[in-house]
Parts: C-alpha cells; structure tokens; sequence
C-alpha cells in the first residue's frame, strides 16, 4: 500500500497565509503521510456529522490541488 490518494474536496483558501476564497469542486491528492506531516492547525469547530462521523477544521501547508 503505497498510502497515495486523490479525493474531492471543499474548504477556504489561503494565499500567502491570508484567508482568501472559498473553494468547491477541487480535488486534492497526495500521500496520507505528506498529509499528516503538513498539519498546521486543528480547529476547535466539531461538527457532528450524520452517523458516528464527525469533522473539523485542519489546515495543510503545501498542497497540491486542481479545479479551483
């Protein structure tokens, strides 16, 4: 298992570390341990989501993204 993926996603931008724009429809893909390695932040925004799932803010440095 090489641990690569491509998945849709939405969120905020940041540019040059300003929150910028909102994106829709992008699709991210990268390693999941580039992933966990590029965490900045974690949010204290929980949102209970359908089921047992829930989720919350995390802001990545360096990721790569297309479609927005």
């Amino acid at each position: 298992m090489s641990g690569d993926f491509s998945v849709g996603a939405e969120g905020m931008l940041f540019k040059d570390g300003v929150l910028s724009e909102p994106v829709r429809e992008i699709t991210i893909a990268s390693t999941l341990q580039r992933m966990l390695l590029g965490i900045v932040a974690i949010g204290s925004d929980l949102e209970r989501l359908p089921s047992t799932a829930a989720g919350l803010t995390i802001a990545i440095d360096d990721v790569s993204m297309s479609g927005a």
